[in-house]
């Protein structure tokens, strides 16, 4: 439902809600599609052998019943899951740069998902920061703030650099860590590359040196995959002072925590930002077309 085609956006995307969840798709076209078709399918397992998988209890998937146990389980496993993994192969060939883009924000999710030392706790963390942003009023890319690939691109970075903290460790860090970062110092997750892969057209990289509009970016998070590209271009001073504000605060509330002076409701809590000013300007912009 709400179906909403951006055709003229940076990067092409239909917007769309499915069973309430609201979704971006993009579309690539592959230049190569052998490696997609070779992708096995779950109506492809053999019934036989999932069946004997099923009766065998040295099997993975098996579920053992305990003696005398009253309990009948049954076992239904779903089926392997099979992603395709997108790499410097399967830009080649690509002659536009909006399908490279598009392909990059697949791209980015899995290089983010294959890079951090521990999953669960990637995840964790990035759903509790996720939420905090959008109780704050931080989470939205349209409004100039961060959105999810950023949120979880700067959430990837403290993960890698202390590889052994637990969750609420990783988040004390990232507050701490951000909260007096020195922007427009970039943060980035891998070395920049700037000549492209083998096969692959040369596209316009971040480079501050060479490109007087990517100098003038306040808060760069570049994303890990050729081309690498500022993921947060469109912040400006405003919304980054206020996230800095953000942080900063949220640093003092987990330190807090860590002394029991607060709580975690004290983190999640609502945003005062309309008691913050005696005044504020709404601007409507109105158009006699699309």
């Amino acid at each position: 439902t709400d179906l909403h085609p951006v055709p003229s956006a940076y990067t092409p995307v239909i917007k769309f809600y499915m069973d309430g969840i609201q979704i971006d798709l993009l579309f690539a076209r592959l230049a190569n599609g052998t490696k997609l078709q070779s992708l096995p399918s779950s109506s492809s397992q053999d019934p036989k052998k999932v069946e004997e998988e099923e009766d065998d209890p040295t099997s993975p998937t098996s579920t053992v019943t305990p003696p005398n146990s009253t309990t009948t389980t049954t076992n239904h496993q779903p089926h392997p899951r099979y992603e395709f993994q997108i790499t410097d192969e399967d830009l080649v060939g690509l002659e536009d740069e909006a399908t490279v883009r598009s392909m990059n924000g697949v791209r980015v999710a899995q290089l983010l998902l294959s890079s951090v030392p521990n999953l669960p706790h990637f995840r964790f963390v990035l759903r509790a920061i996720k939420q905090w942003a959008r109780v704050h009023g931080l989470y939205s890319n349209v409004l100039g703030f961060l959105g999810g690939v950023n949120w979880a691109i700067l959430v990837a970075f403290i993960c890698k650099r202390y590889p052994e903290a637990s969750p609420f460790v990783l988040m004390r860090h990232f507050f701490g860590t951000f909260g007096s970062w020195r922007w427009p110092r970039p943060v980035r997750l891998v070395k920049v590359v700037y000549s492209p892969p083998t096969g692959v057209m040369p596209l316009p990289v971040w480079n501050p040196k060479s490109n007087p509009r990517d100098w003038t970016h306040l808060m760069p998070i570049l994303t890990p995959a050729y081309p690498s590209m500022n993921s947060s271009y469109n912040v400006g001073q405003p919304q980054l002072r206020r996230i800095m504000d953000e942080l900063n605060e949220a640093c003092r509330i987990l330190q807090g925590i860590s002394r029991g002076e607060c709580t975690w409701a004290n983190l999640f809590q609502g945003n005062d930002f309309f008691k913050q000013h005696r005044h504020y300007l709404q601007v409507c912009v109105l158009a006699c077309r699309k």
